[in-house]
C-alpha cells in the first residue's frame, strides 16, 4: 500500500507536503482535502506514516503492528 486512491497521491508525496506546511496529524491533511477524504482506506496507513516515517507498507500491515501493541 503506497497511495491515497481517491485522491490519486503517493505516501511519498503525502509526506513531503506533511513536511513542507509542518503537519503532523491525519487530520490537518482531511482539513485541507488534501487526502483521506473519500473511502478511508489509507487512513491507518498514513497514520503509520507519521508515526514511523515509511512510505510503504504490506497490505494489512496496520492491523498486524496494532495487534502487537
Amino acid at each position: 500500500v503506497s497511495r491515497c486512491i481517491c485522491h490519486n497521491r503517493s505516501f511519498v508525496e503525502i509526506k513531503e507536503h506533511a513536511e513542507q506546511y509542518n503537519l503532523t496529524k491525519m487530520e490537518q491533511l482531511q482539513e485541507n482535502n488534501y487526502c483521506s477524504c473519500g473511502c478511508g482506506f489509507c487512513i491507518p496507513y498514513i497514520e503509520m506514516m507519521f508515526e514511523t516515517g515509511q512510505t510503504e507498507f504490506k497490505p494489512g500491515a496496520f492491523y498486524k503492528k496494532k495487534n502487537e501493541d
